[in-house]
């Protein structure tokens, strides 16, 4: 199991690839017990991305699909709204779909999400993820952790540590310190030789 490390009062836990496929499996087992068939899984862009393939895979779904919906503010306006910037590009008429994505956090992009989908004609839309916020409130119908932590996956572990680099620059902490706390995180040793401070 992941650690939990806390930094400038920010909860973080990195989950590694054995230990995300165990969970995977675990929301499938989940999907499973309840012998529901689904036509289609449609994946929400960056994150449902890395573990869809599997979920098809377990759940013996034909077809898979992806959705991207990102957040923007307009001029003057404070205001983050999603916008779906990647549509469907097929017919889901009377399909029953599945949406995965692995996390939810405000609800916002799923709730957008369920609705495009209900609106383009499928028959049944249900959501799978991996991780809920325990802030969430929109409803999920399989999850399997929830959690207050930043969730940090072995799939962005780039991006993730130049963002978690500029975020404690901000806050004061020298490359060693910035080195040690995502050392403490548990981000790969070779990860961090490559993308980590000073590179």
């Amino acid at each position: 199991m992941p650690i939990t490390s806390n930094f400038h009062d920010q909860l973080y836990e990195y989950y590694d690839w054995t230990e995300l496929g165990q969970l995977v499996f675990e929301l499938c087992q989940q999907i499973l017990t309840t012998e529901k068939k689904f036509d289609r899984l449609i994946a929400l862009s960056k994150g449902g991305l890395t573990f869809a393939r599997s979920l098809v895979d377990y759940l013996d779904i034909p077809d898979i699909s992806i959705i991207k919906i990102e957040f923007y503010t307009g001029i003057g306006d404070t205001t983050r709204t999603p916008i779906i910037t990647q549509s469907l590009p097929v017919n889901i008429q009377n399909e029953k779909i599945l949406i995965f994505d692995d996390l939810v956090d405000s609800g916002e992009t799923l709730e957008l999400a369920k609705k495009y989908i209900s609106q383009h004609g499928a028959k049944k839309v249900e959501t799978a993820i991996l991780f809920r916020k325990e802030w969430t409130k929109i409803e999920t119908n399989y999850h399997v952790k929830e959690s207050k932590a930043w969730i940090i996956f072995p799939n962005e572990v780039r991006s993730t540590t130049k963002l978690l680099m500029k975020i404690w620059q901000k806050k004061g902490d020298n490359d060693e310190q910035i080195k040690l706390k995502l050392q403490q995180i548990g981000f790969p040793a070779d990860a961090l030789a490559m993308f980590g401070p000073g590179k």
